[in-house]
């Protein structure tokens, strides 16, 4: 008799199991979830804010935001509105350009540069640039200065 009571236990803590070989871990980020980490990375380093920052202002660490902008861990809705709020953009603004991206293996060319130029924006030297550049008042200046790096690239590559 005793072993009746065990085995209803090990019964009612067998979780039902149909289906689960065909359904996949909602808990492994998804190239969906790289997409929103990129984008609120580029959000971030647009509005000058250092990961730190805003992890205090959302009440995390740091190194969940670093993992949130790699990819490696996934967003919940309620904690994607949070970060929208303090990076005032609407959260659809994290899914913006995803609709080509089927795959991670299958890019368009065109995504692809978009993909460049999202990284190249997301580096301080760039958006240090880009002030310095737009910075200078006079507008024939300023085409001189393109004037001249392009003629810098030209050097560079012969």
């Amino acid at each position: 008799m005793p072993s009746e009571p065990s085995e209803k236990k090990s019964k009612s803590r067998t979780p039902n199991r149909r289906g689960a070989k065909n359904r996949v871990s909602s808990k492994k980020p998804t190239h969906v979830d790289e997409h929103v980490g990129k984008r609120l990375r580029l959000r971030r380093n647009l509005l000058g804010l250092s990961q730190d920052e805003l992890a205090k202002r959302l009440g995390l660490t740091s190194q969940l935001i670093q993992k949130y902008e790699a990819g490696e861990t996934r967003i919940s809705a309620s904690r994607l509105y949070g970060i929208a709020v303090q990076l005032a953009v609407p959260i659809t603004w994290f899914f913006d350009e995803l609709e080509g991206k089927k795959r991670p293996s299958i890019e368009s060319k065109q995504s692809s540069e978009a993909q460049d130029w999202s990284e190249l924006v997301t580096k301080r030297e760039s958006r240090q640039l880009l002030e310095l550049y737009f910075g200078i008042t006079d507008e024939r200046l300023r085409r001189k200065l393109m004037e001249v790096a392009q003629l810098l690239k030209t050097t560079d590559t012969e």
